[in-house]
């Protein structure tokens, strides 16, 4: 059965009540614990593809200092943010759009490409948040699974382009799977696609990546879009940032379906992603464990005879198809948050890398 992104989320937290507080409940405790929104000793996240690693404690020193702002409204931070993603990403302050999470760009996206309804096309499984979205407001669609080789089928998205088609979803690295195409199979591609056509790429892995990004081509190609994420790298998953890259134009359009651009971000996390981006110490610490932490994860699945797909992100995608026992409920009994099946052909499904530990205690419980 087909379980879309918004419905396992939901899934996923009421699913783990037991396990930690509501957020409801939490604060409505008289005396809060704050480390509840930690993992406990008990229960082990290996769901959301958070960090595992933390924040960079430059950024939560920036954050920490600014919390003193939090009475005042932000009029100008958005644009000092924009100007420094604009500088690392060697473009202009007008090719970017800044929100609270990338998911929240995808949805501003969808929204602009279906004013006059019309038809997008999406891979599967991939992580279309946006899809419920699309659907109510009037839009069809076109699902393209994955090739045999669990790869994004290109060519087959490309034929399946109607004459009301407004939208191409791909997701680089994929999500669920891990896998990634090439900048130059992603190029050849656009250019293939009539330029009325929405291109709208995921980047929210890429920097788990040397691959370089889409963004220095939004300029040549005016209908590319690429959406990128604090949530992963800079461990800003419950802090809210993500950012859009687009050519001006597009950007100023989509800007018109927003009352004020920026303003749904804290100055808080405004301050703390700035400070971020120039911690490169704690982002090739993130890197580095997270590397060693993959190796140790796939070689623990080879042991055990366990097929899975190589991955540029911070999450494994392997089949339980051969696997011996109830993985879920095994999951389920040691209090592991982990996921849920994506191809029931094969059944496969994915795992986020926690810390070395954390996974030494999976490896253990599914054994």
């Amino acid at each position: 059965m087909s379980i879309n992104r918004r419905d396992w989320l939901k899934t996923a937290f009421l699913g783990s009540a037991a396990l930690t507080l509501s957020p409801l409940e939490f604060f409505a405790k008289e005396t809060p614990n704050f480390n509840l929104l930690k993992n406990s000793n008990e229960t082990i996240r290996l769901c959301f593809n958070e960090n595992p690693f933390g924040t960079s404690p430059k950024a939560l020193e920036a954050m920490h200092k600014c919390l003193s702002l939090s009475s005042m409204y932000d009029f100008k931070f958005a644009d000092v943010l924009c100007e420094k993603l604009a500088e690392k990403n060697q473009l202009k302050k007008e090719n970017l759009l800044v929100s609270a999470g990338s998911s929240f760009l995808l949805e501003l996206i969808t929204k602009y490409v279906s004013i006059n309804k019309g038809h997008f096309i999406i891979p599967d499984p991939c992580f279309t948040i946006f899809e419920p979205i699309a659907e109510f407001l009037g839009m069809s669609k076109s699902v393209i699974p994955l090739n045999d080789k669990k790869k994004i089928d290109l060519e087959k998205m490309k034929t399946s382009i109607q004459k009301d088609t407004k939208l191409i979803y791909i997701c680089n690295p994929n999500n669920p799977t891990g896998d990634l195409l090439s900048r130059q199979e992603i190029e050849n591609f656009i250019k293939s696609i009539p330029d009325n056509i929405i291109i709208l790429v995921d980047e929210a892995y890429i920097e788990f990546t040397t691959q370089k990004s889409l963004s220095d081509l939004v300029d040549v190609y005016k209908n590319l879009i690429v959406t990128r994420t604090f949530s992963k790298l800079y461990g800003f998953a419950g802090a809210r940032l993500g950012y859009a890259i687009g050519h001006p134009g597009t950007i100023k359009n989509l800007k018109k379906l927003q009352s004020w651009s920026g303003a749904e971000i804290s100055v808080v996390t405004m301050a703390g992603a700035i400070a971020a981006m120039e911690d490169q110490e704690f982002i090739t610490k993130v890197l580095n464990n997270n590397q060693k932490v993959k190796d140790f994860t796939v070689s623990e699945f080879n042991k055990r005879g366990i097929k899975t797909i190589p991955s540029s992100a911070n999450f494994v995608y392997f089949s339980l198809e051969k696997y011996k026992g109830d993985y879920f409920k095994k999951l389920k009994d040691a209090k592991i948050l982990g996921g849920k099946t994506y191809e029931e052909d094969g059944k496969w499904t994915r795992i986020s890398l926690g810390t070395m530990e954390e996974m030494r205690q999976y490896f253990d419980v599914i054994s």
